[in-house]
């Protein structure tokens, strides 16, 4: 054969693509004009998890991790509620953990000022402050101890939420608690503990202390939120008496140690709604399920987003621990999106990929007429990750929704641009 330029090429493509199959194989991310500018509130470790509220009644949304807030719009003032303490980022034990995993603003006695509810250590009771906008302090201050009310002890999960399941007034605190998968609701008396609304039989074994894994989301379509696990989903009954076991369904959404968050939405277009979930919060994995029918039953098709090998990602993304993730529309486009990251020294440092970057990204929900949707990676920072939580939402008003996370770290703001 006569070797000409173009062939000579041609021959050339053909063995690179020979022996760098993994590389030839990577897709190229599609484009968007999506991006994000990153502020670190704090640089220490103070708690496992940000979220956002208007704690002062402004009218602004406020950042919030441990006993601090920072006042929206800018962020450059920053409350205490209560007395600060930053934490080693390793130790013996537990000597190397914030005691505040998670933060939750909600307005949990009715009145007008956002209350707080925290959640610390698993096993340990979660308690709540009120109007902690009315009482917080300048750091410059000794801050004293807030006024705690009771809420829902024995917390045991890892990936607790506080999300409106049965549909009243406000949001149950999803957990688990005393050997059960639980709602907990808060006491419409003053002082009293919050009521713990059991959904599944009793099981220590299976509900037990560093669990994780765990979400909602209305999986057959019936209108009512139900509750999805590592090890299947519960429906939830129409009529609920508050006191009646919800059907079970097995599914192994990830079977062994379970990973964060998890969230049911429509992620392939087709009308039902399917379930995203990491794998393992410690290690790798990350899929997302597809909803189909078996039999007349409903089950899932496992679709793999990342493993342990960047080769298994379309796009060579591969990161460990993904121990926190939210749900939220990133790019305004309609569909909801994905924010994960990795947990900076979640175990310290003993972790699969512990000294790796800590990294944060999104996850675009991309459909296609052609073929199976997938989760499109896009990084947004590589010194940062996520803790426990991770929280999402419009911080200045733009309509575009912007990242909290706080872990071993610091405290960080990516406001989208």
């Amino acid at each position: 054969m006569l070797i000409t330029p173009h062939n000579f090429l041609f021959i050339l493509l053909v063995l690179l693509i020979s022996l760098c199959p993994s590389w030839a194989q990577e897709k190229i991310q599609p484009r968007t004009i999506v991006s994000f500018e990153k502020t670190q509130l704090l640089d220490r470790y103070i708690s496992e998890g940000a979220s956002i509220g208007d704690i002062d009644k402004d009218g602004h949304k406020d950042i919030v991790a441990g006993n601090l807030w920072w006042k929206g719009p800018d962020f450059k003032v920053t409350y205490a509620y209560g007395p600060v303490k930053y934490f080693p980022i390793t130790g013996p034990g537990l000597e190397g953990y914030s005691n505040n995993f998670f933060t939750f603003p909600s307005h949990i006695d009715g009145n007008r000022w956002t209350d707080i509810l925290q959640v610390g250590l698993p096993g340990t009771e979660s308690k709540w402050i009120k109007d902690p906008g009315k009482n917080s302090f300048p750091l410059t201050k000794m801050v004293p101890e807030p006024v705690y009310q009771n809420a829902l002890g024995n917390v045991c999960h890892e990936s607790p939420s506080l999300v409106n399941v049965i549909g009243d007034v406000q949001g149950e605190l999803l957990a688990f608690s005393q050997g059960y998968l639980v709602l907990g609701l808060a006491s419409s008396k003053k002082g009293e503990n919050w009521q713990m609304l059991p959904i599944s039989l009793k099981d220590e074994g299976k509900f037990k202390k560093y669990s994780h894994g765990l979400g909602a989301g209305d999986i057959n379509g019936d209108g009512l939120v139900d509750v999805i696990e590592r090890s299947g989903w519960w429906e939830q009954p129409k009529n609920w008496d508050r006191a009646t076991p919800w059907a079970y369904h097995p599914f192994p959404f990830s079977p062994g140690k379970g990973g964060a968050q998890m969230f049911s939405y429509d992620i392939d277009g087709d009308g039902d709604n399917d379930v995203v979930t990491a794998i393992d919060g410690h290690g790798y994995g990350l899929s997302w399920f597809e909803q189909i029918e078996y039999g007349g039953e409903i089950t899932f098709k496992e679709h793999t987003v990342m493993t342990n090998s960047p080769e298994d990602n379309p796009y060579g993304v591969s990161f460990s621990q993904l121990h926190a993730m939210s749900m939220t529309d990133i790019d305004n486009d309609g569909i909801p999106d994905i924010v994960t990251g990795k947990c900076y020294y979640a175990h310290n440092g003993h972790d699969p990929g512990a000294e790796d970057p800590a990294v944060l990204y999104w996850f675009k929900t991309q459909r296609y007429e052609d073929g199976p949707a997938e989760l499109v990676p896009y990084k947004i920072d590589d010194n940062s990750g996520v803790g426990r939580q991770i929280s999402t939402g419009d911080l200045n008003g733009d309509g575009k929704m912007d990242i909290v996370t706080s872990n071993k770290k610091g405290v960080f703001a990516f406001i989208q641009k």
